[in-house]
């Protein structure tokens, strides 16, 4: 038993004696001599901005021509430092520049404002090859009874020192409808290449220049724009090496499965600063690309970002079938200050009406070697072939066939261009939907009502335009044409096709008829809703599903206090 409490009595004093020492220990403890470890440290040598190298002098060019055109900077810098015995290249910056894209020529009292020059050796101009200069002159009056000053282009070619001096042999004046002096106006102006001189006439120059006297040295200098067709003279080097026999064999077989033709449209410069209308801009290009456009060109007024948005998806998702311009006002409105330029673009109207032949006519020369028939349109007009016709190569072969509307042509088997009589197709907001299960975001799959008269053939008419024969254009038709047998343009009848316009009439008492069922669109409904709804949807555009079920609740809220504020007031 005493043994017992001898050993507990030792175990306890071995646990006390342990509880001391940790306890001394841990009080005589100098945390200061502790040794910590290095902390380890995640420096940051790295931002995220933009590291990548500089662009090569080859890519600052295309740069540049993205951003100036119509500059021949390329042009001018590989040129032969020889100094011509006959006027001079300007250097790059002793050119006369105005509002970004423009550059200014000043003959006696005119000043001349150029905007683009192209070169035209279409087989139905009698003057070609010559090179059409673009543009707009603070000079009008009477088409036979003006006079303008003495002027001459010079042509500067590749490889070559000297110029080819030639006159300027024609003023086009784009415009018919009167004006003043306060005003410049869109003027073409004609160069034709000698044949002799020692200059190959089928070479197209690099540059021209426009001067008062043939040796002078200019302060202009403009790139001659020519993209001819490579696709057609691939096949046309194709059929030269073949044998006779296979040539027929092949024109056989063309005339048996004729391709479609080719169809591109020109919009004037795009002014939607404030209005977002994406949405409607990808029904619009969806349904002509449909009807057979194969380009569409845009030129860049300032524009909404959505619409930025819209047109940049399609240029990287259907190369090729989008094109965004740039262009500015001639008269000097500032360009760069967006808001300003859209006051200035609605405070006068006939200069913008003046502006807007540019982009149509720089559009047509640029394309002409390309397409067949280009269109000058507006994003709120459509061009619709009607009963069996569902595309414009189809409505052209008819427009051949049909007689012209008030106007005999017997004796005619070619036209400059084929015209469709406008006819409005309001918004009619006080009306129901026709169609209730359609959302309303189809624009014009949902607009089906329309006035119930067409315009006349020559008010808001719209055309199709040859490339064969056209020389200059008006929005609603064409000013000029190259007179080689080709006959006015025609008025296709309305039984045939008409030109949809999606908007209100001048004419308000139109609106005051009972309004016509039009739904020639709806042939094209299943592909069209298909096509817009994938762009909507890649886009961005649609809402999500509880967005959708938040406004339908919203909205009947809202049903139900309409409801008891007209209990209340009965």
């Amino acid at each position: 038993m005493l043994t017992g409490h001898v050993r507990l009595g030792k175990l306890l004093f071995v646990i006390i004696s342990i509880k001391l020492f940790i306890m001394v220990m841990f009080f005589s403890y100098d945390s200061s001599n502790e040794v910590v470890p290095p902390e380890r440290f995640v420096i940051i040598d790295e931002l995220l901005v933009d590291k990548s190298d500089e662009p090569s002098w080859t890519e600052q060019l295309k740069l540049i021509r993205k951003e100036l055109p119509s500059f021949p900077l390329e042009e001018m810098l590989r040129r032969s430092a020889e100094t011509p015995k006959c006027g001079q290249v300007p250097g790059p910056l002793n050119i006369d520049f105005s509002n970004d894209y423009w550059q200014t020529f000043l003959n006696d009292n005119l000043t001349y404002h150029i905007y683009g020059a192209y070169y035209d050796n279409r087989e139905m101009m009698g003057e070609a090859p010559v090179v059409r200069v673009l543009t707009m002159i603070n000079y009008y009056g009477q088409h036979e009874k003006m006079r303008y000053p003495a002027t001459f282009c010079q042509l500067w070619f590749r490889d070559r020192v000297e110029p080819v001096v030639v006159n300027v042999t024609d003023h086009k004046l784009i415009w018919l409808w009167g004006g003043s002096s306060a005003y410049s106006y869109p003027t073409l102006l004609s160069c034709c290449l000698p044949k002799t001189n020692g200059s190959n006439a089928q070479e197209a120059p690099e540059m021209v220049s426009l001067v008062t006297q043939p040796c002078d040295k200019s302060r202009n200098l403009m790139r001659v724009t020519y993209e001819p067709d490579e696709s057609s003279t691939a096949v046309t080097d194709v059929a030269q090496k073949q044998q006779p026999e296979q040539q027929q064999e092949q024109t056989n077989n063309t005339q048996l499965q004729r391709k479609p033709l080719r169809f591109m449209v020109c919009l004037k410069c795009m002014d939607f600063i404030y209005r977002d209308l994406s949405w409607r801009l990808i029904e619009w290009l969806e349904l002509i690309r449909i009807l057979g456009a194969d380009k569409v060109v845009f030129y860049d007024c300032q524009i909404h970002p959505n619409i930025t948005r819209v047109l940049n998806d399609y240029m990287q998702t259907s190369p090729g079938f989008v094109e965004l311009r740039p262009i500015s006002m001639a008269r000097g409105e500032p360009h760069a200050m967006p808001h300003l330029q859209h006051y200035a673009m609605h405070a006068d109207t006939l200069n913008r009406l003046l502006n807007e032949m540019i982009p149509y006519n720089d559009c047509f020369y640029r394309n002409m070697y390309k397409y067949d028939y280009i269109g000058a349109f507006d994003i709120d007009e459509v061009i619709m072939p009607l009963g069996n016709v569902t595309n414009w190569t189809d409505l052209i072969d008819l427009a051949y066939k049909v007689p012209d509307y008030q106007r005999e042509t017997w004796n005619c088997s070619e036209w400059v261009s084929f015209c469709f009589r406008n006819v409005y197709f309001p918004a009619y907001p006080e009306r129901p939907k026709v169609y209730k299960q359609l959302p309303s975001f189809y624009y014009m799959l949902q607009h089906v009502e329309r006035v119930a008269e067409h315009s006349d053939r020559f008010s808001a008419t719209k055309c199709l335009h040859s490339t064969r024969y056209t020389i200059g254009l008006h929005n609603h038709f064409p000013l000029f044409r190259a007179d080689t047998g080709e006959c006015e343009a025609k008025s296709v009848p309305i039984q045939y096709a008409q030109l949809q316009h999606y908007r209100e009439p001048e004419d308000k008492t139109l609106l005051l008829d009972n309004p016509i069922i039009d739904d020639s669109i709806w042939r094209f409904q299943p592909l069209l809703q298909q096509r817009v709804y994938a762009q909507y949807e890649r886009l961005g555009f649609l809402p999500s599903v509880e967005q959708v079920l938040i406004a339908k609740e919203q909205r009947h809220k809202d049903d139900e206090l309409q409801l008891n504020k007209s209990i209340s007031m009965g």
